[in-house]
């Protein structure tokens, strides 16, 4: 299984509302996170975490401005010190301290909104500065104004609540006066006003109130000291003491609901809370008991209660602030006629409603995505399918092979021995190459799948000898067969190179090695039109895309297995990769990619501006590997049924506008050696940026084409102005154009800063000078790309309007599918630039842009 998520909970109070009662019944139900909490205000919070074995750390933090932003600067020294995957930040008030400092350290922070307070301008702040948005119920969504958010309800309690008898006893011995005939008012809530619990007492001095009592289930809020004596003096007043009694804190108080005639949720605008309540969990578990409601509205708990108009309502509606119409309702729910009714009713509307084991599922995969890591804390039990291209039968015709696959292999059989004619200098020859590897290792960390496999895989493998002296089909099956761990489980051996025999029968003898291990001739195919071949050849659901030349890392099928096990889990996965270089301009190349370490989680401030400015950068030819649903794939249309060879975008795009949602796993990770000509990967940005511009929403396009003309002149050299320099007129022109020249020059660095560091780390100096070329054509063949891109896409438009189709060629949303709009929100990694507009649902990242803001 994958290590559980670390996940580091900001809570704003210390009190024990909804909102903490929300966190604490998720954890109570999950181990696919590792908790600790963050603080802002000490109470009984505390100690609830404490009790749960979660570790907390307390800093007192006030509204003031300056109190905030000292607290934002501390927690993120901790974030720093700790290394969290992800921070959930539990309100408003949380959030506004956890989003600067998750952004400073390069974390990803997801912000759950519980109500409707600071909606405005400081809801959209957050919208902007946090990377998910968990809303408790659709219109807190809505609210929330967030590009990606989704739906977290609050769940049903898990448990059974005290019988009626029981219940009443209980509260009798918290120091309710249950012994007359009277019917039970009950509410359950911090005793602040908003709350409006002072009209529940009003309206027992009302025609319609005589004959209730009111039972004030709750612990008083640090926020509002005086409330419980303010509704002490106020039932004096009106006559009512001996009807209105507090019964304080009680852990689990929904299982008290059964002592109660009919519960009461009637917040209300004062100025000193949210002014409705937004998911009102109390009103949900007192239908779940078949007990009737009075709620406030309009707002969403008089939608769940009263609404649509054409079901029986599961309790009644009353305008806020208005104790007469507390009491007329009160009167209508006299008669135990009426309160059965109703209570048949709310039983009926909540029935669908989740459980604490869905919702903490849904909520692990929400942070788990967000992360950039899906499947964390879940083990994949899944068989699957996967699909190796390789093309002109890789090099497995020209290298000697140093592995042995299957459980009988050995001298002799599954390894062709060396001829005495190639001792002497072949050895020397391998001789030097092991130094040369031995040199790239000490130069470049990200070599480090260059290693031998174990010594005892499970499914008879011998060790790998030399990862770098076999050929790429022998050296791909060799790091893969140990990972098939799921009875059926296999893989698709696609040879798509031209009709050669040794090749054909050097990949026939290794596939033959394995049962597992299939193999299909598909020659002069495209890479796409392989990768078709091996999906509808592949005999199981999860397909797992690879080319052969990739090398993966020993958990890499793991990762993705884990992935695809999450609830309602994405239909594509993406990978990461690594690029990795020989010599100073394959280093120089690699250094224009990201790696997947600096691309995890959420970038930190200098990655973050050099996005926003720059992009997030060319992706590595041939990019990750991509895992798929057969559904998906099917929906797609497949990789082939395109005019032109394209990247895995426009393969996502085409998923996502079906309806299914891209996620990226950012612990599946394969390595990439650039050994092409530089003339390759250019052809491969061209692609990339074509695509790009042809699956990008309309709101992403202007974006687009600013960076796209941008990459093409932040890199020029700046030489105008030396050739008049050679007179007096011509240096007094030459001034103010190298005052001008300066900006494009400093931009220019800028752009340049994250690539010279990646050089620098492999620690060869060749490297340094080649990258300026390597980055400069690398952005200006994708800018290329963006401009065909776009440029096709106009004319496209056009042709379809002429020829009457209805169909749009990119359009703001995905087009309706016979299986309806699942939810959807962005996934901690990868910048997303082909957005589908208003849906909010986003295809994949570019290929091998494994993580970035959002």
């Amino acid at each position: 299984m994958n290590r559980p998520l670390r996940v580091t909970v900001v809570a704003p109070y210390g009190v024990i509302g909804g909102a903490e009662l929300w966190i604490l019944s998720l954890l109570d139900v999950t181990d696919r996170l590792d908790t600790d909490a963050v603080l802002l205000a000490d109470g009984p919070l505390r100690r609830e975490f404490e009790r749960r074995g979660v570790p907390c750390a307390l800093r007192s933090t006030g509204r003031s401005v300056p109190e905030l932003a000292g607290c934002a600067a501390w927690l993120a020294r901790r974030l720093r010190a700790e290394r969290p995957d992800v921070v959930l930040a539990n309100g408003v008030k949380a959030a506004t301290v956890a989003a600067p400092a998750a952004r400073l350290c390069g974390v990803p922070c997801v912000w759950a909104k519980h109500d409707h307070s600071y909606d405005g301008a400081l809801t959209r702040v957050l919208a902007a500065v946090t990377d998910v948005c968990v809303g408790t119920e659709p219109g807190l969504v809505a609210a929330s104004l967030h590009p990606r958010a989704v739906e977290v309800p609050v769940p049903a309690p898990d448990g059974r609540p005290l019988p009626r008898g029981e219940a009443r006893a209980e509260l009798t011995r918290r120091g309710a006066r249950l012994d007359g005939g009277e019917r039970l008012l009950l509410t359950i809530s911090r005793l602040v006003s908003y709350k409006g619990v002072d009209d529940a007492v009003q309206a027992l001095a009302r025609p319609g109130g005589q004959g209730w009592r009111l039972a004030a289930v709750g612990p008083d809020d640090p926020s509002d000291p005086g409330e419980r004596a303010r509704l002490t003096a106020l039932a004096k007043r009106l006559g009512v003491a001996d009807r209105v009694d507090f019964a304080g804190w009680v852990q689990d108080a929904w299982r008290l609901l059964p002592a109660a005639d009919c519960v009461a949720v009637l917040t209300k605008p004062d100025g000193t809370g949210p002014g409705q309540e937004a998911f009102g969990g109390t009103a949900v578990e007192a239908m779940l008991n078949g007990v009737p409601v009075i709620t406030t509205g309009p707002g969403s708990v008089a939608e769940r209660v009263a609404g649509p108009a054409d079901a029986p309502p599961g309790g009644i509606v009353v305008p806020p602030a208005d104790p007469g119409a507390v009491a007329d309702a009160l009167g209508r729910l006299a008669h135990p006629e009426a309160r059965a009714s109703f209570g048949r009713a709310g039983l009926r509307r909540t029935a669908a409603n989740p459980g604490p084991a869905e919702c903490a599922a849904l909520l692990a995969r929400t942070l788990s995505e967000a992360a950039g890591l899906p499947g964390a804390g879940l083990r994949g039990t899944a068989p699957l399918s996967v699909v190796v291209t390789v093309g002109g039968g890789g090099r497995a015709a020209r290298r000697e092979p140093h592995v042995a696959l299957g459980r009988d292999a050995g001298p002799g059989r599954g390894e062709e021995p060396v001829r005495d004619k190639d001792r002497g200098r072949g050895g020397e020859r391998d001789g030097d190459r092991s130094r040369d590897v031995e040199r790239d290792r000490d130069t470049d960390p990200g070599r480090d799948v260059e290693r031998d496999v174990g010594e005892d895989h499970g499914q008879g493998m011998r060790p790998v000898q030399d990862a770098e002296g076999i050929g790429e089909p022998d050296r791909f099956l060799a790091l893969t067969l140990p990972q098939l761990t799921v009875p059926g489980d296999e893989i698709v051996l696609v040879d798509h190179g031209p009709a050669d025999g040794a090749a054909g029968e050097r990949l026939a003898a290794l596939a033959s090695r394995d049962p597992r291990v299939r193999l299909l001739h598909r020659p002069g195919a495209s890479r796409a039109a392989a990768r078709d071949a091996g999906a509808g050849a592949a005999a199981r659901e999860l397909i797992v895309c690879a080319d052969a030349e990739c090398v993966p890392a020993p958990d890499w099928l793991d990762r993705l297995r884990a992935a695809a096990a999450e609830p309602e889990p994405a239909g594509v996965l993406s990978g990461v990769c690594r690029a990795t270089g020989r010599g100073p301009l394959a280093g120089a190349l690699a250094a224009a990619y990201p790696p997947p370490e600096e691309l995890g989680g959420a970038p930190g401030p200098w990655r973050r501006a050099h996005r926003l400015l720059f992009g997030p950068g060319v992706s590595v030819p041939g990019g990750p590997t991509l895992a798929f649903t057969r559904r998906a794939w099917r929906d797609a249309g497949g990789f082939a049924d395109r005019a032109e060879e394209s990247t895995d975008v426009s393969f996502a795009g085409s998923a996502a506008r079906a309806g299914h949602r891209c996620a990226v796993v950012g612990a599946a990770e394969v390595r990439r050696e650039l050994r092409a000509p530089l003339r390759h990967a250019v052809a491969a940005a061209f692609r990339e940026g074509r695509d790009v511009a042809r699956e990008a929403d309309r709101r992403r396009l202007v974006g687009w084409a600013v960076r796209a003309v941008a990459a093409t002149v932040v890199t020029a050299p700046p030489v105008r102005g030396r050739r008049e320099a050679g007179s007096a007129a011509g240096a007094v022109r030459a001034r103010p154009a190298r005052r001008v020249l300066w900006v494009p020059g400093v931009v220019a660095v800028a752009r340049l800063s994250l690539p010279w560091a990646r050089a620098a780390r492999r620690g060869d100096p060749r490297v340094l000078p080649l990258v300026p070329g390597a980055v400069r054509a690398l952005d200006v063949a994708w800018a290329a790309g963006v401009l065909r891109g776009l440029v096709e896409r106009a004319g496209a438009g056009r042709r379809s309007r002429a020829g009457g189709d209805a169909e749009d060629v990119r359009p703001d949303g995905p087009r309706p599918t016979a299986g309806g709009t699942r939810p959807s929100y962005g996934t901690g990694m990868g910048d997303f630039p082909p957005g589908t507009g208003r849906s909010g649902r986003r295809p994949l990242p570019r290929s091998g842009d494994g993580g970035g803001e959002r």
